[in-house]
């Protein structure tokens, strides 16, 4: 196993305002050896520290559509720029690409209004803690790659129900930021063995909080499988139960479900 150190979804400057690049490490990809491509929530957090960096503001929501195959990137093009906004929230949009080919659309908000008491409505589920939960090895891809950077555990799995809640935790202890969120939010499709295999359409981040280090309860509610593909969303929490961001996809399914 092969651990990243430094957070792999972290872009630089290019060389025009508004432009970032996401130089495509190992860690940043899934799939089987010869096949590489971009994970999804990886791009997405890409672009979201795109757009922090651009806005010098947090993310408070962000969404992307996937538009095209990332095999063999090297490097991931982001260009992004104001589109709206007030006083205290900025819109932004965002587009991405691999070697002049447009991979993704996004669009996100940034900032923050004058502090008042948080109020967290959504409990976390009673499910088993990480260290009572079945421990999975994901072997569906390349060494080195995105599935070795983060422990997985399933602490509930109802197929009648389309439920699952699994527990995640940064092999190398990585803050539990946006970008880390943005990219356990794409674990998505390992929610039933119906979706496994599949590839999403969009992805939908809603970002809360941050956290300290450590482990992170994804409690995934599918919501319909219908025309070939699947809709549902997800809850993120801290250890202590916090409420930390929502996400939502729609993927299409495989055509053969993948074996766990």
């Amino acid at each position: 196993m092969s651990v990243g150190r430094f957070p792999f979804w972290r872009v630089v400057p290019g060389q025009r305002s508004g432009e970032y690049v996401l130089p495509v490490m190992p860690p940043a990809t899934a799939g089987p050896d010869g096949a590489p491509h971009i994970m999804g929530g990886v791009a997405l957090g890409a672009i979201v520290d795109a757009m922090e960096l651009a806005s010098e503001l947090p993310l408070l929501w962000a969404q992307v559509q996937f538009l095209g195959p990332t095999q063999h990137a090297e490097e991931l093009a982001i260009e992004v720029e104001q589109c709206g906004g007030g006083q205290a929230v900025a819109q932004f949009a965002a587009s991405a690409s691999v070697n002049g080919r447009p991979t993704h659309r996004a669009s996100g908000a940034l900032g923050e209004r004058e502090p008042n008491e948080q109020t967290l409505f959504s409990e976390m589920p009673e499910v088993k803690g990480p260290d009572e939960s079945l421990k999975v090895e994901i072997s569906h891809s390349a060494p080195g790659g995105l599935p070795d950077q983060f422990d997985y555990r399933i602490a509930h799995q109802d197929e009648e129900r389309g439920v699952q809640a699994i527990w995640t935790r940064s092999h190398a202890d990585f803050a539990v930021d946006a970008g880390w969120l943005a990219i356990i939010s794409d674990l998505f499709l390992g929610a039933h063995p119906a979706t496994r295999g599949g590839s999403s359409l969009d992805a939908m981040f809603r970002f809360v909080q941050a956290a300290e280090p450590g482990w992170v309860l994804s409690y995934t509610e599918l919501a319909a499988f219908d025309r070939g593909v699947v809709h549902g969303s997800a809850r993120h929490f801290a250890k202590d139960g916090r409420l930390l961001a929502i996400s939502s996809q729609t993927g299409v399914l495989p055509r053969i479900p993948r074996v766990p």
